[in-house]
């Protein structure tokens, strides 16, 4: 069994995260831990663009790209609402990519950016008009070469996927977030919730919608 670094993330740059890293997160959603009957339920792919690293990842309601420390604001406001709290496995590659490698999935990702999110794929295992993390994030690895996945990939899950891609990486640090004391007032705090919860309500309609197609 790998070893687990136990980290307390404290300082954004704190830790190195290397390009073609993975962040596996836990706990991070309740229906996607029921159906798969697994805590790891997010998986999203880091990579540097201008020296700076940034979070690629597929997640309502669509494909994105954002930085890194905007990534780890986000965990840890979210955290001060959620029990239990949720987790991140960093996972950072054996062997470093090569350039052309880094090049090749950057394409790739940056070429889905906005693409709709959708479990449609996974829960019919055929490919659909949207993409889901997992999915997401094995396709940009196959591009690489390092990784072969079933042509029909629709339906892998994030922990299916950890679990096949575990071995070709160091052992996983885990990484906590403390809770902040937000700067925000209460009025802010409360509108960013609500938008939050609209923008859920918004695409689990349109995602309800698509499935009596």
């Amino acid at each position: 069994m790998n070893q687990l670094l136990l980290l307390t993330m404290l300082v954004p740059g704190a830790i190195e995260v290397q390009d073609g890293s993975l962040l596996v997160l836990k706990n991070s959603n309740k229906p996607v831990m029921s159906w798969t009957g697994s805590d790891i339920t997010h998986i999203a792919i880091v990579v540097r663009k201008g020296g700076q690293p940034w979070v690629y990842e597929a997640t309502p309601a669509k494909v994105r790209r954002l930085p890194l420390p905007t990534y780890w604001q986000e965990l840890a406001e979210l955290n001060t609402r959620r029990d239990p709290k949720t987790s991140v496995l960093l996972l950072r590659p054996k062997t470093s990519y090569e350039t052309a490698q880094i090049a090749t999935m950057k394409r790739y990702m940056d070429s889905q950016l906005g693409r709709r999110y959708s479990i449609k794929g996974y829960v019919r295992n055929k490919q659909s008009d949207g993409i889901h993390c997992a999915e997401f994030a094995s396709s940009a690895l196959a591009r690489t070469g390092r990784f072969k996945f079933e042509d029909a990939h629709y339906s892998i899950s994030p922990a299916e996927f950890y679990a096949q891609v575990k071995q070709r990486h160091q052992p996983p640090a885990r990484l906590t977030f403390k809770r902040t004391v937000a700067d925000d007032s209460w009025c802010s705090r409360s509108w960013k919730e609500w938008l939050g919860v609209s923008s859920w309500c918004s695409w689990a309609c349109y995602e309800s919608w698509t499935f009596c197609r």
